[in-house]
Order: structure tokens, then C-alpha cells, then sequence
């Protein structure tokens, strides 16, 4: 199924907070508290003579945190790559027994042995995570400006660089989300955050998680997204190029679902019927008119 709708907006439901609200609170408390010890962020307050050294001290910040987390990935060991190519996926155990999923497309570094943190870097693409509980050991993975923070959980986070929008969707347990300098909370199970990368902002909404992290099992859902994550997702699945008209479908939002074993054809079939578009093929690109 198909629509064209201007852009959506997710507000968090009321049934996001745990029955025990206290509890909810310090296991937030402190996820967030080693978000921070990780990011090395420590809330100041500035007067307005001293804005231009606290715009100065921010950027200093980041890069100090960026250089920890390399230096402590190298310090952990051998730093390993794995990747996905086109048209396939990966399976990878870590060092710490989790393992890790690579949808087509996609590529991770890790250290051969972990240290006192557990951490890995999405570089691109889209990973299903199936961790290890260890409450002295937090489990933290780096992609583009974003972290995201779990004990033991198993959720799946999809950051292509060609796409604006950022998903965070929670299978199972508690995931904490952020960036370098403040957390957007804690989700639990059957939710998403979507981060707008280019509005630097956030929204959440309940999904069936299980049916995102499906493409394990080559079934695609895709629910409520821009044109452009479908034809990423066909470009990938399919090792092909396809090309069509970018301002006329930027406003079309795709709620799909199919398996990426059947043919390309039957695919493009559906966004014919649908947007009455036709399509030709020749070799490895694909034309959409």
C-alpha cells in the first residue's frame, strides 16, 4: 500500500512510561548518567560575555569524545571490519558472545577484544543487535552523530548516509538513545525513534518491532517512510541503480511490505499499478517514468 501525505509527526503515547514510575526513573537515571561519563558532558550555564567560549569548549568536547572512543577501540585490540555487499547480509559474533546482523548495504567496526566498555561503530547501513546482558559491561554503538546505550536488548538501528531520517526500533528490553550532548530518553519494546538528521530532531511512534527487524528473513516492512528509503531498500536488496523523478515523489510516504527473494519485477509491478509509473531495465540500472 501506497500514499502521498505531507510530512509526519509522531508524538510520544501516553503508554511510553513503565507502571513502576519510580523505577522507570532510576534505571533511566542510570543509563543516562553513563551516557555522559561516556561523552564526557557536564551541564554549565554561561553568561552572555562568556557564549563564545562555551560554543568553543562544546566543540572541544566532541572531538575529545570522538578521540576516547577511537583510542579505546584500538586500546580493546585489533579494530575489525565487517560489511554487507549488495544483494546480501552478514552475521557477526563479537567478542563479548551478542551477535549482530548487516543488512545489504552495510558496514561496522569493532575491536577484536572488548575492554571495560563493550562498544561498536555503525558506519552505514542497517544492523539488528541481539546482546549479551552484562550490567557491569553497558553495550554502546556509535553511528553518525548518535549513540545508543543497552545492558542486554536486542533492537535494530538503521543509518544509511544517503537518507536523512535515523531509526532506533526496540525488539526487546530498554534502549537508551542520544547524541553528543544530551539523551532523547529511554524506549522500550515496539518503539521507534526517528531522528531528522538534517532538522536535528526527533520523534517517536509505536511500531511492531518485530516485523521491522524482519528483513533478517529477506521480508521487508516498511511503514510510513519516504519514497527514498523504498528505493534505497530496492538499490540495495537487488544490487541495482535506480534513478527517477526525486522532486516529484519527495512528498510520498510508502507503507510496503515484500519479500526481497522474489523478483525486482514484482516490486516495480506494484509502483507501477500504483503511481502509474513506468520502469524500464537495462543491466544493472533501473529507470522509474
Amino acid at each position: 500500500m501506497f500514499r502521498r501525505t505531507g510530512p509526519k509527526r509522531y508524538d510520544l503515547d501516553s503508554d511510553a512510561h513503565l507502571h513502576n514510575e519510580q523505577a522507570m526513573e532510576a534505571i533511566e537515571l542510570e543509563m543516562l548518567n553513563n551516557i555522559h561519563e561516556q561523552i564526557g558532558y557536564r551541564p554549565r550555564f554561561f553568561s552572555a560575555a562568556k557564549i563564545r567560549y562555551a560554543v568553543a569548549a562544546s566543540v572541544l568536547l566532541i572531538c575529545v569524545g570522538a578521540w576516547f572512543f577511537i583510542n579505546s577501540l584500538y586500546s580493546s585490540g585489533k579494530v575489525l571490519t565487517a560489511s554487507a555487499q549488495n544483494g546480501h547480509m552478514a552475521t557477526i559474533s563479537l567478542p563479548d558472545g551478542s551477535t549482530v546482523w548487516l543488512n545489504s548495504g552495510s558496514t561496522i567496526s569493532y575491536p577484536s577484544k572488548f575492554s571495560k566498555q563493550r562498544e561498536v561503530q555503525l558506519l552505514n547501513g542497517e544492523a539488528f543487535f541481539q546482546i549479551k546482558h552484562d550490567e557491569q559491561h553497558p553495550f554502546i554503538v556509535h553511528y553518525g552523530n548518535l549513540h545508543t546505550q543497552v545492558l542486554g536488548t536486542s533492537f535494530n538501528i538503521k543509518y544509511y548516509k544517503k537518507l536523512n531520517d535515523v531509526r532506533v526500533t526496540v525488539v526487546t528490553g530498554l534502549v537508551a538513545v542520544g547524541d553528543k550532548t544530551k539523551s532523547f530518553g529511554l524506549l522500550q519494546p515496539n518503539k521507534e525513534l526517528i531522528y531528522h538528521q538534517q532538522q536535528k530532531k526527533y520523534d517517536t511512534r509505536t511500531v511492531n518491532a518485530a516485523k521491522v527487524a524482519a528483513w533478517r528473513n529477506r521480508e521487508v516492512n516498511l511503514y510510513d517512510v519516504p519514497f527514498e528509503d523504498l528505493v534505497l531498500n530496492i538499490e540495495n536488496s537487488y544490487n541495482v541503480r535506480l534513478n527517477y523523478n526525486r522532486r516529484q515523489m519527495k512528498d510520498v510516504v510508502v507503507t510496503i511490505h515484500f519479500s526481497s527473494a522474489d523478483d525486482m519485477t514484482q516490486v516495480l509491478e506494484i509502483i507501477k499499478a500504483i503511481y502509474r509509473l513506468n520502469y524500464s531495465i537495462k543491466g544493472k540500472e533501473v529507470v522509474l517514468h
